[in-house]
């Protein structure tokens, strides 16, 4: 029951994260000069939750492959690298959005759908499906960030 939850979560947090991106006019093929300007602005949020900063190495190819053991567990009930499904894409979430924002989004997928408007909005979008708590731990949640990087486009 814990894996069927979690299949259905992590996509739609991740739906809720990347359709947020797209709500904000980003582009992921050409950026005009203005919404060049929103992705700077949207890349300084962190989200809600214990992740305040983060540092980023080269990736971890053994912690993408956990990550992709993960999403492929977890996630692709709901979500793919390229294609909408019932949720958004997540090739290009972590071009879109600050790594500590996806942590803090799988590690406190709840408050954050109350509280944070991006998420609201992309719940909204998708006619008020929340993605279900993954209930990830943070070693987790930081493999899942490392294979959204090794798959970045």
């Amino acid at each position: 029951m814990k894996i069927i939850y979690a299949i259905i979560l992590v996509p739609i947090i991740l739906l809720i994260v990347i359709s947020a991106g797209r709500r904000m006019n980003i582009n992921k093929t050409s950026l005009s000069d203005s919404s060049k300007v929103k992705v700077v602005k949207q890349n300084k949020r962190i989200g809600i939750g214990p992740v305040k900063k983060l540092k980023l190495w080269p990736v971890d190819q053994k912690l993408a492959e956990d990550g992709k053991n993960i999403f492929n567990d977890k996630c692709t009930a709901c979500h793919n690298l390229d294609v909408e499904i019932q949720a958004p894409a997540l090739r290009s979430v972590t071009k879109e959005l600050r790594p500590e924002y996806i942590m803090n989004y799988l590690l406190n997928t709840e408050e954050m759908q109350k509280k944070d408007p991006q998420i609201k909005e992309l719940i909204k979008k998708y006619n008020g499906e929340a993605m279900p708590d993954p209930q990830l731990k943070e070693p987790q949640a930081r493999a899942l960030l490392e294979y959204f990087r090794s798959v970045s486009k």
